[in-house]
């Protein structure tokens, strides 16, 4: 029953003023590392470095960059399909990092990822 009311509460409006997304600190590295069978981490890739915004109830949000600069992983990371090395991610004030399981899928149903067609996309 708790399930139920914390879905129906998600999927509520949120007054305004209240943002939906509020991402702060936002860290993705991914480890390098060295050898076979005793692996070492000799470095890292920093995908994503520090990425803020707040997201208000009717406003639009687009990532714009040259490839590889990380507009994907943000993305993922903001369907928790990536887990950030460092940050929150919160949406209508939950941190959503920190989920798994039935909370996580009840979040996924109302976060979705819309991805640039280039042959529709002007």
């Amino acid at each position: 029953m708790a399930d139920l009311a914390k879905e129906a509460h998600a999927a509520a409006p949120v007054p305004a003023g209240e943002p939906i997304l509020e991402v702060s600190g936002l860290v993705k590295h991914y480890p390098l590392t060295q050898g076979i069978l005793f692996k070492k981490q000799v470095g890292a890739v920093r995908a994503v470095d520090g990425v803020d915004f707040v997201l208000g109830r009717g406003e639009t949000l687009g990532i714009v960059g040259e490839s590889g600069c990380g507009k994907s992983t943000v993305a993922k990371m903001l369907v928790n399909l990536e887990r950030p090395t460092a940050g929150e991610i919160k949406y209508r004030g939950e941190d959503i990092t920190k989920l798994s399981g039935r909370a996580l899928k009840a979040v996924r149903r109302n976060i979705q990822m819309v991805f640039q067609d280039p042959y529709t996309s002007l």
